[in-house]
């Protein structure tokens, strides 16, 4: 007999991992190698994954993000319904955990209080005693060498009986031992708000802190979520694949040379759009609130990568250039400084990756624009096209050009 709780659990498993299966990856396979896990979840023979959650200088807006998430919910993860891809407990992060600092409680409470010291956690994390564990990285971490000339620092995790958690020595630290490292939104991954000119704390991302090449226990690189927020959907996506990958059931994600998971972050914004058939036929809103591309107004899509575009925000509502606004780069490792900055200036076309048709850009903008559009965009678009239109010039034809011995 199945208990309703072990029903739920499993329900949410399979949930979890057939989220992944409207992205470019194998969900069959997925699923089949996830089937005997499942089995063995309901009969309790599967120890829990760990996840520790930590923060440095950061807005929570990635956290916000998450509890956002719907496919599915982190919710259903923290009532207990859900354990988790396989089963997590997430047993430390400052803006959902229940524990709490205890150092004002003395006497005999104060031993008891102590199970509850949310410090207490991050000891026992060091200690070996939530292996394996994935660590979270939210926020950037700045340079402490710099803070302590002046007998000061810059980010802490916590305090406790006297002692301070510096983020960037306690990074080191749990990541020394964590089974995979995650680093969640723009400010973890590269740095972000707090990394931009003229960054008086020199701060840096996850895996410039811990190195470029670097591994965990378990071989795996550092994954980074970027966005500003990452999208809520895309960190449960990006953990439950590390939770798969930490239990052997697939390999570590394809990454980029920014280490973005490649079946979040593949295409870029511009690829995406639903308005990018207007890129090809140079035509562009010259003030918001017109319907054509959004790159005369400063729009950074070329140039970016992001999902935004295929998943949306919050269930699947919320993309930045279909609802009229510019794309300013966020997930990319330079933001918020050059070429992203100014936002709102048009980025010079010598930037401009090459372009040429891809099957589900023209399935997006089929959607949007209709087939004899895509086809005059596929055929006589392009950047040529584009440069011409944005330099008041018509691109030369193939005959033009041989008759003019080029």
């Amino acid at each position: 007999m199945v208990s309703r709780r072990e029903f739920l659990k499993t329900l949410l498993v399979y949930a979890a991992i057939l989220s992944m299966s409207n992205l470019p990856v194998k969900a069959d396979k997925t699923v089949e190698l996830a089937s005997e896990h499942v089995k063995r979840v309901m009969k309790g023979e599967e120890d829990p994954v760990h996840v520790i959650w930590i923060q440095g200088q950061s807005c929570s807006g990635d956290s916000v993000a998450l509890l956002n998430a719907v496919d599915p919910s982190i919710v259903d993860v923290l009532i207990g319904q859900v354990q988790g891809v396989p089963p997590v407990e997430l047993d430390y992060h400052p803006t959902l955990m229940p524990q709490w600092g205890v150092d004002h409680i003395s006497e005999e409470a104060g031993s008891l209080a102590r199970g509850w010291d949310a410090n207490k956690i991050i000891d026992d994390v060091i200690d070996g005693k939530y292996d394996p564990y994935v660590l979270v990285v939210e926020g950037a971490i700045p340079n402490e060498t710099t803070a302590q000339k002046t007998g000061g620092y810059w980010c802490s995790i916590g305090e406790s009986r006297g002692k301070t958690y510096l983020m960037e020595p306690y990074l080191r630290l749990l990541a020394a031992r964590a089974a995979a490292v995650v680093a969640i939104g723009t400010c973890a991954s590269f740095g972000g708000i707090p990394h931009g000119k003229p960054n008086p704390t020199s701060t840096r991302g996850v895996y410039d802190v811990l190195g470029h090449g670097w591994k965990s226990s378990l071989g795996v690189p550092v994954v980074n979520v970027p966005g500003c927020p990452a999208g809520g959907d895309w960190q449960v996506k990006a953990i439950a694949h590390l939770l798969l990958t930490v239990k052997g059931l697939l390999p570590v994600p394809e990454l980029n040379k920014y280490n973005m998971p490649v079946f979040l972050y593949g295409q870029t914004t511009h690829e995406l759009c639903p308005r990018g058939v207007y890129f090809g036929l140079g035509k562009f809103s010259e003030k918001y609130g017109q319907p054509l591309c959004m790159f005369s107004l400063g729009c950074k899509g070329p140039i970016s990568n992001c999902p935004i575009n295929r998943t949306g925000f919050v269930e699947g509502v919320g993309r930045c250039t279909e609802y009229g606004s510019v794309c300013i780069g966020c997930t990319m490792p330079d933001f918020p400084d050059e070429p992203y900055a100014p936002f709102l200036k048009e980025l010079p076309t010598i930037l401009l990756p090459p372009t040429k048709p891809k099957p589900e850009v023209i399935k997006t903008n089929l959607t949007a624009v209709g087939a004899a559009a895509i086809a005059g965009a596929a055929v006589g678009g392009g950047i040529a096209y584009f440069v011409g239109a944005r330099m008041g010039k018509k691109p030369k034809s193939e005959e033009e050009e041989k008759e003019g011995g080029e």
